[in-house]
């Protein structure tokens, strides 16, 4: 499987179970792909399955490695990718907790510490 094919498979897993989320990382992967394609001119069909790691883990170089990566780690925010935290963010991770309840829970798996902390404050009410 290629790391392309397996990024899709992480997107369509995802949305099996939840495809409020999946739309979610689908809007956020596309501006990262169409911001490429606008500022550096990598089109979709040029995007290489992988980079040197050690320009994927600067974020100075696309790969489909470094999407799927950033899906498997549950990066809300696709740090991963170059995006920041946003309200709109916010306002939308606390409406996918409030629609699925067990969108976070303890055994969710993430290194982001803003999620770490909505599940701490969860798991304590």
């Amino acid at each position: 499987m290629t790391w392309q094919e397996y990024t899709i498979f992480l997107l369509e897993s995802i949305g099996i179970y939840n495809k409020d989320l999946m739309l979610h990382y689908y809007r956020k992967i596309k501006k990262f792909m169409v911001w490429h394609e606008v500022k550096l001119g990598i089109k979709l069909k040029d995007i290489p399955d992988t980079a040197e790691a050690k320009l994927e883990s600067q974020k100075k170089a696309i790969s489909w490695r470094r999407i799927a990566r950033a899906i498997e780690k549950n990066d809300f925010y696709l740090r991963r990718l170059s995006f920041t935290q946003t309200k709109n963010d916010d306002r939308e991770l606390m409406r996918l907790i409030h629609k699925w309840d067990n969108l976070l829970n303890e055994t969710t798996k993430t290194d982001d510490k803003t999620l770490q902390k909505i599940i701490q404050e969860k798991k304590e009410k």
